[in-house]
């Protein structure tokens, strides 16, 4: 850093800075479209495959029981939990009728102890449009790539003047500020 003029430092910062407040200010939630409230007692609802199908995600359930997935009063599907208590499944499209987001999603069935376990959540809204978490992968490589680019113009630039540089780096340290060149 030190070899850099002050003007090219100063640019970098910007970019640096510009790129890591993006970073943080355009992060993708980590729980988006989930709901629950504890460990154990969790339901997440997420749209997958640009929203065309429902995954519906339970755990703390009977391994390898039986659990039915109801949309409000209406059945939609059963499922078997797999050897640890977790209910995944993959609802259509079709099964859940266009504009019903926030339509309750129930999963019913029983716990590791027998008694009944039931776990209710609401259909999360589709995304309707791309957001700026989605843009920012692109963003960092436009801004790198015009980054190198002004570097790279930057240094042709400064190979293009050498009989100048080298003048001035080969006369001694205050000689041409006693003897004025004409």
């Amino acid at each position: 850093m030190r070899n850099l003029p002050t003007s090219v430092r100063s640019v970098l910062v910007v970019v640096l800075a510009v790129l890591g407040l993006g970073t943080v200010v355009l992060a993708p939630a980590t729980a988006a479209g989930a709901a629950g409230t504890s460990g154990m007692d969790k339901l997440v609802l997420t749209w997958i495959e640009d929203g065309r199908k429902l995954q519906v995600e339970g755990i703390a359930y009977r391994p390898k029981a039986m659990v039915e997935v109801r949309l409000g009063d209406s059945p939609l599907q059963q499922a078997r939990s797999d050897e640890n208590g977790r209910v995944r499944l993959t609802v259509p499209e079709e099964l859940i009728a266009a504009g019903q987001s926030g339509a309750s999603i129930i999963v019913a069935g029983r716990s590791v102890s027998g008694a009944a376990r039931v776990l209710i959540s609401a259909v999360p809204p589709r995304a309707a449009v791309r957001g700026p978490a989605d843009v920012l992968p692109w963003s960092i490589a436009g801004i790198a790539l015009v980054g190198l680019a002004l570097g790279a113009l930057h240094r042709r630039r400064s190979q293009r003047r050498p009989a100048a540089a080298a003048a001035r780096t080969s006369a001694p340290a205050g000689y041409r500020s006693r003897h004025a060149l004409a």
